[in-house]
């Protein structure tokens, strides 16, 4: 066909469909024209949203002197307007202008702006803190807990309120709250025969001599307070490292009433142990205390403790008011042992214990008890979930929702 009229240029022109493009070679051409070939096309657009399938027609222009004749065309002899109607009335209501097509076309561009300006908004209001959640963030980083935690929390505002529902302060807050009292652990109070053999360790300085007497201490008292025996207690000090630790021990001992021995590795232990199994209730072991970065002596005391005759509940001890970086070195130092769960010290010497909550939820581990002040006779006791969220700072606590939700634990 393009060998025909090979000696004439080739034109084209965009249309919706093919009835369009000859609607506009006929309004600007007449019959004076000859379409030589088809192609469908689509029309990339924003987003892909609004594709646009279009309709290329390539054709010639007809001259008075070319020999031939467009067999799609109307008579030659008709004039313009007559032609234009017909052609307008073959074609049916499908038939536009160019002048509606452009129309058409502007009001895309226009669809397309707002669309992309909409989507822009949506995007700022995505990046955009609601106010609640930068209060509860700012709530939780004034009771010093960790980035992790306090994403965690953000996270969980964001999948569970609604944006209509954030607009409640109370009541996002309270489900914060809630949401705090279900990631602590206390651990739960266990049956043992005796004798019941407990070691704490922990970094120095933390308060484990003093915890030890107060935990024996606390035996007593129970027991006295229920009208029971009193236990017999045996205390061990294997703390090779601080020179008054034995010393202060045996005082404790004295003051208990309770017999005080030295042991300086595994085997002192052992002997011990097997000296006093059948005639001792409780025997509770003291131990040296080490930077969480010294490995090596840490490890030396993880020896001293591993007796295979000795199933001893381990405990790990260290101070509420110690960083959040510190506490996370601490726990992963002193992991190999196997520590059962935490005694928090030194309470007393701390209002916030976000930091606390944040790394035994992060590495999973419970609290068995808290300790306040220095007096060995008491201030030491088993924590409850109330008792933590009672402590924190800037919340609006609602007690007696916590004390129905959590007074068991």
């Amino acid at each position: 066909m393009y060998n025909e009229y090979s000696n004439l240029p080739v034109n084209k022109i965009k249309g919706k469909n093919r009835d369009d493009c000859i609607a506009q070679l006929f309004e600007k051409y007449g019959t004076n024209y000859r379409i030589v070939d088809w192609h469908s096309n689509v029309k990339q657009s924003f987003l892909g949203l609004f594709n646009k399938t279009y309709v290329e027609a390539s054709y010639i222009i007809q001259t008075p002197n070319s020999n031939f004749s467009n067999t799609n065309s109307l008579n030659n002899s008709d004039s313009f307007e007559k032609n234009k109607d017909a052609l307008l009335n073959s074609l049916g209501t499908n038939a536009v202008t160019t002048k509606q097509l452009a129309s058409l076309d502007k009001k895309l561009d226009s669809m397309m702006e707002e669309f992309s300006s909409k989507m822009a908004d949506i995007k700022a209001g995505t990046d955009k803190v609601h106010i609640t959640i930068e209060r509860i963030s700012e709530l939780l980083e004034e009771n010093e807990f960790s980035k992790e935690y306090i994403k965690e929390i953000c996270d969980k505002i964001r999948s569970r309120f609604s944006l209509e529902e954030l607009d409640d302060f109370d009541s996002v807050e309270k489900q914060v709250v809630d949401w705090i009292g279900e990631s602590i652990t206390i651990a739960k109070k266990k049956a043992y025969r005796p004798p019941h053999v407990m070691a704490i360790v922990g970094p120095t300085g933390v308060g484990k001599t003093t915890t030890i007497a107060k935990l024996a201490a606390q035996q007593i008292i129970a027991a006295n307070k229920n009208g029971l025996k009193e236990p017999v207690i045996r205390l061990i000090s294997a703390d090779i490292t601080r020179v008054a630790a034995e010393e202060q021990l045996r005082r404790y001992g004295n003051l208990l009433e309770m017999q005080v021995d030295k042991a300086e590795n595994a085997d002192d232990i052992k002997a011990i142990y097997r000296e006093c199994k059948d005639n001792t209730d409780i025997i509770i072991i003291d131990t040296s205390g080490y930077s969480p970065n010294d490995s090596e002596k840490i490890g030396r005391l993880k020896q001293t403790l591993s007796v295979d005759s000795i199933k001893a509940d381990i405990y790990l001890a260290f101070s509420a008011s110690t960083k959040l970086r510190d506490l996370r070195n601490i726990i992963q130092n002193y992991e190999p042992f196997g520590f059962s769960s935490v005694i928090v010290t030194k309470c007393d010497e701390t209002n916030q214990y976000g930091n606390i909550i944040s790394i035994l939820s992060e590495k999973r581990k419970s609290v068995s008890f808290v300790t306040y002040g220095q007096a060995p006779g008491k201030d030491i006791s088993r924590p409850t979930v109330v008792s933590f969220l009672k402590r924190l700072s800037g919340f609006k606590i609602d007690r007696v929702h916590i004390e129905d939700k959590f007074g068991d634990n």
